[in-house]
Formats: structure tokens, sequence, C-alpha cells
């Protein structure tokens, strides 16, 4: 009998051994998992290594992805200047993608720039690059428009459709039928339940039904992104350059509509030119046939 258990426990233990060895190869024979790849392309007119750059300035980024082991579902943005926002984030499931955006310099003396690509399982590679302020550079002087009456969508009278350039308000049915007036559009003002008293662009996804031909059918369509400031009424009316606006606005929680607005509400915006403009909400008036008057400042 002793002999017995003491063969049974080499068996035991020879066997423990067999299963520990056969994981090991497994283990070897199985392939490694590679991480995404990701680049930043060097091209005139884009940055990809580090620069200095006036507060204002466009800052255009042309980044190259392609798949390690697996497909890739997240492309992320993440700048750090004091504290560290996310400019973007979006999911996907691609092999390779060239992907190109543009963003505005802030008045931040550095801000740390970091790309991220990631797969399925959480593998991921990573690039970027710290932008400098050019504090040699002036800011930028504010084209005070006044106050701009907007219309709703039902408004028969008063028109909702602000093309900042060209300092004109459109109907929404002019702009609908036309589009040399659709690619100059920046803010369209209506109102929906929910939502209330809006100002957002052809390119903020608004709900069917408000108007006869939804913004985002028009055959050129524009984006413009609103940040809600805690700016004051005092602010506005001493502002007279950009730095108040870089101060301002917040490119990674800067939203496609304005909503439920109200006397007295300040908001920054940057529209799909990279133009950056500041607007207080000076009166609210009714619902689907009301309108809004706000007082305007943008970039020159």
């Amino acid at each position: 009998m002793k002999n017995y258990g003491k063969m049974s426990r080499i068996i035991v233990a020879l066997l423990a051994i067999s299963i520990i060895v056969a994981a090991c190869k497994k283990d070897e024979d199985e392939d490694p998992v590679n991480p995404p790849v990701i680049s930043l392309i060097d091209e005139t007119g884009y940055i990809s290594a580090d620069a200095t750059v006036a507060a204002g300035d466009e800052i255009k980024v042309k980044v190259e992805f392609q798949k390690g082991s697996l497909n890739i579902t997240n492309f992320i943005i993440k700048v750090m200047t004091d504290t560290e926002q996310t400019y973007f984030d979006t999911g996907m499931n691609t092999t390779g993608l060239i992907w190109e955006g543009s963003f505005t310099k802030t008045n931040a003396p550095t801000e740390e720039w970091t790309f991220i690509a990631r797969d399925i399982e959480g593998n991921s590679s990573s690039t970027g690059f710290v932008i400098t302020l050019d504090t040699s550079a002036q800011y930028t002087p504010l084209t005070d428009h006044g106050q701009l009456v907007l219309g709703a969508q039902d408004n028969a009278q008063t028109g909702g459709c602000f093309d900042i350039i060209a300092q004109t308000i459109y109907t929404h049915q002019a702009a609908a039928a036309d589009t040399a007036i659709q690619s100059g559009i920046d803010m369209i003002y209506y109102y929906v339940d929910g939502d209330q008293n809006t100002i957002a662009s052809s390119g903020a996804n608004i709900e069917d039904g408000v108007f006869p031909v939804n913004p985002s059918a028009w055959t050129i369509t524009r984006e413009s992104r609103y940040y809600k400031t805690d700016l004051t009424a005092d602010d506005f009316n001493m502002a007279v350059n950009d730095s108040i606006i870089l101060a301002n606005y917040e490119q990674g929680d800067a939203k496609r509509k304005a909503k439920s607005l109200k006397s007295g509400d300040i908001y920054t915006f940057k529209t799909e030119d990279g133009k950056l403009g500041i607007f207080i909400v000076d009166v609210v008036e009714g619902t689907n046939e009301g309108n809004i008057s706000i007082s305007l400042k943008t970039q020159e």
C-alpha cells in the first residue's frame, strides 16, 4: 500500500508537469496580438511635430491609422493644458483610415496633443506633439454685428438663417431652395419641444418636422459648434478682440446646438470656416412663431 501511495503521488506530479508544459507550449504557439499603427502625416499646411502657434490660429492635422491584429474600433484625440480635454472620440470598425481635422489654438501656454487608435480588445497605440503659444502674435479684433433678430420656423415676417460673412438673414424657404445661400449659413434659429429656443446649424441633426425641408437635407450643410459660458454682459460689452473667446471656448465640450436659450445667456462658437464668435441673448419672444434677439461679435 505504501508503494501504491508513492506511485500515485508520482503520477499526479507528472500529470501536473505535463499540463503546465502543454499550457506553456500553447502560449508559445499563439500569435502575438499587435496593436494598431498610428502616425501623423507630414504635409504642407498640417502639423505633425512640435510647433509654435498663435492663439486663434488654425491647427490642421492629418492622421493615418492601420489595424494590427484586430480592426480599429476607436479614434481619440486628447489635449492636456492645465486640465485634460477630449477633443475627439469616435467609434468605428475599420482596417485603416486617413482622418483630417482642424482646431483652434487656445491661449494656453502649451498644449500636449495625443492621438490614440484602439482595437476592440483595448490594445492601442498613440502619437502626438506639443503646441507652444506664440506670444509675439497679436489677438484678432472683433467685428460687432450689433443686435440681430432671428425668427423661428413659423415666423412669417422674420427669417431665421444667418450668414455671418454676408451679414444677411434669410428665410428658411430661401435657404432650402438656393445652394449659394446654403453655403454661407452659420446659424439657424428655431423652437422645438424639449430643446425649446435653439440656435444651431444645418449640420446639427435638427429634428424632422421642424422645417418643411430639414436643413440636414440641404445640398450644402455646415456645422457650427457652441459653448455656454459663465461670462457676464459687462464681459461681452467690453470685448474688443478674440482673447475673450479663446479663453472661453472649450473645443472638447462645444455642442452643435445652443439650447433652451434665455435672456442673458452668452455663448462662444466656431463656424465651419473656423471663425470664432460670441453672442449674448437679449430677448426671447414666443415659441415656433416667435423670435430671438441676440447681440453678436465675431473675429474680423
